[in-house]
């Protein structure tokens, strides 16, 4: 009598090492964030945007932003910044019950975790293997783009984790055999995307062509399923469009940006290419001098290898070519909103949205590579690429956590040699500005010539930053106030209230209460 022995593994041992995996994966990430940043998370203008108008949610007055042009209305419309992250924001400082500026701190490692068991999932369904999904789960926290978005209260930290549940939930549809009802869960959290940055509405459009290009159904099938699915996302947006069209005559309601710059195009795509390039050589021209042109050598020679094997062939799984459909229509999108966005400038926070998916487009490669022992051009270049993927991440971590311990600040570095400015009230600059203003109650009214929405959160004064060429608007303030002004000029409406009211204190910002958006 012989005995055959089953050494396929049963379901339930199967999806233990699965979750062991993934909670490896887990614990590692949030390791990585805990080690950078002390679980603190650091603020920029937009961060305390958002922490403005979540303390208006929580006050009764959604969608609102205080309005820093003028005394009255004292609210507006929040137009340049979606809604959804701070109603996230709101609605955990009401579970919370604490101090508002503690929230993104949590907030921030529970978005972590969501965006890690994402691609977790999307890799397993991918490779098969929960090795590979873990270490492409973990590799992605530790890139540049991915440390300085979850280091910042910022939206990227709840668009980057609805992008890819959308997009897991588009794979379920696609390996379901095409069931519409994960197809609608993908299209609803596209839709959903659009309250959380504007730039969700490109990819309304991507996931219609992705059943398309992607679903096995028939034609017919696909057509009813693509043209459904982008009108279950657009009904889910379509209420904010509508609203912001109303008050601002566009669907994104934003005003922002300079005169619109057709040529310029080619400059942005060389600084996207050269922001993708620094996050592998963590900003070192070191390391770029010496192993981008070996890298791209062996890239070259696997692929020449790979074409003379197997032709095209090799290029027509989705899961290779599709995370590319997805990253390449998000950075078109950038560009060309950086037609009109003439004043804001290109970093890792930009770019920060493509790098899963670039990772994902890896995914197959690395399963590939790894797919047996022989070591082999694709195996070394894997782990090359990879590993300079987790250096660069290290060496931001390292560098913010010394920064943290020196200066009580971070430094994200967000380009070559620039970083974005810690603006939460610990930070040196913050301080400084505090000091130079001196003591303010709430009553005190504060001109600035710079970002009155910072000066109100670090000083709790009404501070205001007055768009008018005289100070009509301000005659009824008999007690005086603070001009807080920067330019070397004084604006008009500060020197007509220096010259109408004696009363007006001035104050210019010195050394390091000198305002700016980025770190010297």
């Amino acid at each position: 009598m012989t005995m055959i022995l089953n050494p396929t593994r049963s379901p339930v041992s199967r999806n233990m090492r699965n979750v062991a995996w993934a909670v490896i994966a887990v614990v590692m990430v949030l390791g990585l964030m805990h080690y950078a940043t002390g679980g603190r998370v650091a603020y920029t203008m937009d961060s305390l945007t958002y922490r403005d108008a979540a303390l208006h949610f929580v006050a009764g007055h959604p969608m609102q932003a205080s309005n820093v042009m003028a005394q009255t209305p004292e609210l507006q419309p929040l137009l340049n910044w979606p809604p959804a992250y701070p109603a996230l924001w709101a609605f955990g400082l009401s579970l919370q019950g604490g101090l508002v500026d503690e929230v993104p701190s949590l907030l921030n490692p529970v978005l972590l975790v969501i965006t890690t068991c994402a691609i977790f999932w999307i890799c397993l369904r991918v490779t098969g293997s929960p090795v590979i999904a873990a270490v492409m789960a973990t590799v992605n926290a530790f890139t540049p783009t991915n440390m300085i978005v979850y280091g910042h209260a910022w939206s990227e930290t709840l668009f980057i984790p609805v992008l890819l549940l959308a997009y897991a939930a588009f794979w379920k549809y696609r390996i379901s055999g095409g069931k519409f009802l994960w197809l609608a869960v993908a299209a609803v959290l596209v839709g959903s995307s659009n309250w959380v940055r504007y730039a969700g509405v490109v990819f309304l459009p991507i996931l219609g062509f992705s059943v398309l290009a992607a679903s096995s159904s028939a034609l017919g099938r696909r057509m009813w399923h693509a043209a459904g699915a982008m009108l279950v996302g657009a009904a889910i947006a379509f209420p904010l469009w509508l609203r912001n069209w109303q008050l601002a005559g566009n669907i994104s309601g934003s005003i922002r940006g300079g005169v619109p710059k057709v040529d310029r195009w080619l400059e942005d795509l060389a600084i996207i290419v050269d922001l993708f390039e620094h996050c592998f050589f963590a900003f070192s021209m070191v390391l770029r001098a010496n192993l981008e042109i070996p890298i791209l050598i062996a890239a070259s020679f696997v692929v020449y290898k790979a074409f003379r094997r197997s032709g095209v062939q090799w290029l027509r799984p989705p899961e290779v070519w599709l995370p590319m459909v997805w990253l390449a229509g998000y950075l078109l999108f950038l560009l060309y909103a950086r037609r009109i966005q003439t004043t804001v400038d290109l970093d890792l926070r930009m770019v920060a949205i493509a790098v899963p998916f670039l990772l994902l487009a890896m995914t197959p490669f690395v399963n590939a590579a790894f797919s047996d022992r022989a070591l082999d051009t694709r195996k070394i270049l894997a782990v090359l690429l990879l590993g300079l993927l987790v250096y660069a991440g290290m060496d931001q971590a390292y560098r913010t956590r010394e920064n943290y311990a020196a200066d009580g600040i971070p430094r994200w570095r967000s380009a070559f040699g620039l970083g974005y400015r810690e603006l939460r009230d610990t930070s040196p600059t913050s301080r400084a500005i505090k000091e130079s203003i001196g003591p303010t109650d709430v009553s005190t009214v504060i001109l600035t010539d710079y970002r009155a929405l910072y000066i109100r959160y670090l000083t709790g004064a009404k501070a205001y930053s007055p768009v008018g060429n005289d100070c009509k608007q301000w005659a009824n303030i008999t007690a005086g106030g603070i001009l807080f002004v920067d330019s070397v000029e004084l604006p008009p409406w500060a020197a007509d209230c220096l010259k109408e009211k004696s009363q007006w204190r001035l104050l210019r910002p010195a050394g390091k209460a000198a305002p700016s958006m980025y770190v010297d």
